[in-house]
């Protein structure tokens, strides 16, 4: 096998502690992927949607077009999350239905707090300390103009990141579904072979 799907899939050939650094390695890899798909589809509605579509709640005006390119970005990460998780990181062999479902669930936990709350939260703060509108450009690229939003986006990323591979490990991915080259009886199988 060859170091890259050895990297990628495992090898019952690693130690425990390569194998825990080449875990936490994918699930950066995994977290990169899914944050490129997050950013790609984000800035791509924001593009091709150009209604401002405000709604009013508790006397504020929020931006509806905001909380649907959320959502919609929300949802392509997730799955592309989920499967490149599963495969990659937790290397699972659980059941599909309930580990998606749990990991939705822990997804949603993480969208309503730091997608929407801390997000929106960062965007008011930003705001209010610059006296910019959250649109207005920091810096341009050709003509891609990098604002205060998209910063705040890549801020609050890093948290999203994190509070993520958590709750995965704690709440998704149950140890007994996990492919384990260290176990006993993979340790078993590796010494009837150098023998």
């Amino acid at each position: 096998m060859g170091i890259i799907k050895k990297i990628i899939f495992g090898d019952k050939d690693f130690t425990e502690k390569q194998e825990k650094t080449r875990k936490l390695f994918m699930y950066l890899v995994s977290g990169g992927v899914t944050t490129v798909v997050n950013w790609v589809a984000y800035i791509l509605f924001d593009k091709l949607i150009t209604t401002g579509m405000s709604v009013q709640l508790f006397g504020k005006d929020f931006s509806l077009k905001f909380i649907i390119n959320q959502i919609v970005c929300w949802v392509l990460a997730v799955l592309v999350a989920y499967f490149l998780n599963r495969i990659t990181v937790f290397r699972s062999k659980g059941n599909i239905m309930r580990e998606l479902l749990s990991f939705a669930g822990a997804r949603i936990i993480s969208f309503l707090v730091l997608e929407l709350g801390l997000y929106s939260l960062m965007i008011w703060a930003t705001v209010s300390m610059t006296g910019h509108e959250i649109s207005y450009p920091m810096t341009h690229f050709g003509s891609f103009a990098f604002t205060y939003e998209y910063l705040v986006k890549l801020i609050n990323s890093v948290f999203i990141v994190i509070a993520n591979y958590v709750m995965s490990k704690l709440m998704v991915f149950k140890k007994k579904d996990m492919v384990d080259y260290n176990s006993e009886e993979a340790s078993s199988e590796k010494d009837a072979k150098n023998a």
